[in-house]
C-alpha cells in the first residue's frame, strides 16, 4: 500500500470515531482518550495528523457541513417553486440527510446550540457556505412573493435569522437525536410561517 494511501485510510479512521464521539457528546464532553478506544487509535497517532482535540473537531465538522451544503445543492430547487412547497422541500430534505447520515446529527447541532466559544472565530468560514445556502434558498423562494410595501427580501431574510436563533435558544438544553431534529426543524418551518403570513386571519 502507497504510503499516501495508507495515510488517507488512517485519516479516515481517526475522523470516524472522532465523528462518533462528537455526534454523542458536546465538545467539553468528549475525549480523545474515548476517540482512541473506540477507534483502536493510539494518542501518538492521532498528534501525527492532528494537532489537538480543536482541530480534530474542526476536521469533524467541516466534513458534516461540507457533506450537508453539497447534500442540499443537488435535492433542493427553490427558483419556480411554489413557496410553500419549497419551504417544505429545504426542510424535509434536511430531515432525510441527517437520517441518512445519523453521525453528522449531533456534530451539526453542536455548532448551532452549543458551539465551543473559543472555537467561534474558526467555526465561522466552515459553516460560511452553508449559511449563504440558507439565505440563497430563502431569497429565491421570495423571489415569487409579493411582499408587503416597505418590506425587502433582505428584510425577511434578517429577521427569519433572528427567529432562528430564539429557536434555537429553545432547543440549547436538550440531547439531540432524530426526533428532536424533527421536532427543531418544524419550530423552524412553523417561524417562517409565522413571519410570511403572520397570525391573524383576514375577513374578505
Amino acid at each position: 500500500m502507497k504510503r499516501e494511501e495508507k495515510n488517507t485510510q488512517t485519516r479516515r479512521k481517526i475522523i470516524d470515531s472522532a465523528l462518533r464521539e462528537f455526534s454523542e457528546k458536546t465538545y467539553g464532553e468528549a475525549s480523545l482518550n474515548t476517540i482512541c478506544s473506540e477507534g483502536d487509535l493510539s494518542k501518538g497517532i492521532i498528534y501525527h495528523y492532528f494537532k489537538d482535540k480543536d482541530e480534530l473537531y474542526l476536521a469533524c465538522v467541516a466534513q458534516c457541513y461540507d457533506a450537508l451544503t453539497a447534500y442540499l445543492d443537488g435535492v433542493v430547487t427553490a427558483k419556480n417553486v411554489p413557496l410553500e412547497q419549497g419551504l417544505a422541500s429545504y426542510f424535509d430534505a434536511r430531515i432525510h440527510f441527517f437520517a441518512e447520515h445519523p453521525l453528522y446529527l449531533g456534530v451539526f447541532c453542536s455548532t448551532i446550540l452549543t458551539p465551543p466559544a473559543h472555537l467561534l472565530p474558526a467555526l465561522d468560514p466552515i459553516t460560511a457556505a452553508f449559511d449563504a445556502q440558507v439565505i440563497s434558498v430563502l431569497t429565491a423562494l421570495l423571489q415569487s412573493a409579493t411582499l408587503c410595501p416597505g418590506i425587502t427580501v433582505e428584510d425577511v431574510v434578517t429577521v427569519f435569522r433572528e427567529y432562528q436563533d430564539f429557536v434555537n435558544a429553545r432547543f440549547q438544553m436538550k440531547r439531540f437525536d432524530e426526533n428532536t431534529l424533527k421536532e427543531h426543524e418544524e419550530h423552524c418551518r412553523r417561524s417562517l410561517r409565522i413571519l410570511l403570513y403572520g397570525v391573524i386571519a383576514r375577513k374578505e
